[in-house]
């Protein structure tokens, strides 16, 4: 939402007001510089805020979402990016060609999550089982699996559970590509109506020809 355009946007307003409100204060108050200089400064303040208020309102009218909700998306949305940069680290960590292939995957499963819901928040509510199960889930496993992994003599006891944590991971990316899937739901069904509406198109010209 607080794009850098945006933030340019605010800065030439406020100072463009700031400026033009000094030239007014100097030429219809007597209030002496110092005091001109201030009261421009704050003007031209107050209307980087008031710019900065209507252009978050418009940004959340165009997503579709509340100021509330928003603010509560974006609580979320900060303690994912925390839990996937645990993930993140933990690919460092393992040794094994299959262990590593299954974070990658969660990785990049969970990042792509992340990324659609980060640039269109309302996408959130599709997403609820991720934020509010699965990456949890696959983040302490994860780090059970890697600090495990990495304990030297492991026992038989050890390497069992190494296995049955290895298979729960891929019980998860099977969750999380399905969690995918539900997060994309609405832009697959926009797909196939601009397909039926493209292939009708088609057809009703070859019927004219």
């Amino acid at each position: 939402m607080n794009t850098f355009l945006h933030l340019v946007l605010r800065s030439i307003l406020a100072i463009s007001i700031g400026t033009a409100s000094f030239v007014v204060y100097v030429l219809s108050f007597d209030i002496g510089f110092p005091l001109t200089l201030v009261c421009s400064i704050v003007t031209g303040f107050f209307t980087f805020l008031l710019v900065k208020g209507i252009q978050s309102s418009m940004w959340l009218n165009k997503k579709g979402i509340t100021r509330k909700e928003y603010r509560y998306i974006s609580k979320n949305l900060k303690e994912a990016k925390e839990k996937i940069k645990r993930l993140q680290k933990q690919q460092l960590k393992v040794r094994s060609l299959g262990a590593f292939k299954q974070i990658l995957e969660i990785n990049r499963l969970s990042r792509r999550i992340f990324q659609l819901v980060n640039k269109e928040p309302k996408r959130y509510y599709s997403a609820e089982r991720f934020f509010y199960y699965h990456l949890d889930s696959v983040v302490e496993l994860t780090e059970k699996y890697t600090f495990l992994a990495s304990q030297p003599g492991k026992s038989q006891e050890t390497f069992l559970s190494l296995q049955q944590t290895r298979s729960t991971l891929d019980e998860l990316i099977d969750s999380l590509e399905k969690d995918l899937e539900v997060v994309l739901a609405d832009d697959m069904d926009h797909l196939k109506l601009e397909l039926n509406f493209a292939n009708q198109h088609l057809s009703h010209k070859k019927d004219l020809k």
